[in-house]
């Protein structure tokens, strides 16, 4: 998905197979093996290295203002300005219409 969009990704990830991603982050999701937060990453464009984007993995089922705001206040702190959040459910009709500027 990173790498798709021009951003700096390894061979290595890029050749990783299930059984090895298991090996390093888990495969019993229930018992926060992995923890979601635990894959958040952070990459930087192939052409500009100060292009950089956050890929968040929230907790929450569904998505909510309040973790809008945190991960928004993560990107403002690092002065990042792209994100991509992979959710599991979707988000609340609030958290859609929160505005990323000033959350």
């Amino acid at each position: 998905m990173c790498h798709d969009r021009g951003y700096l990704v390894t061979q290595e990830e890029l050749d990783q197979t299930l059984d090895e991603f298991k090996e390093m982050f888990g495969d019993r999701p229930s018992e926060r093996k992995p923890a979601r937060s635990d894959l958040t990453i952070l990459v930087a464009h192939n052409d500009d290295p100060t292009d950089q984007m956050f890929v968040f993995f929230p907790e929450d089922t569904k998505i909510g203002i309040k973790t809008i705001k945190a991960i928004c206040q993560q990107m403002q702190e690092q002065t990042i300005t792209r994100a991509i959040i992979v959710v599991q459910s979707g988000m609340t009709p609030s958290a859609k219409q929160v505005d990323l500027f000033t959350a």
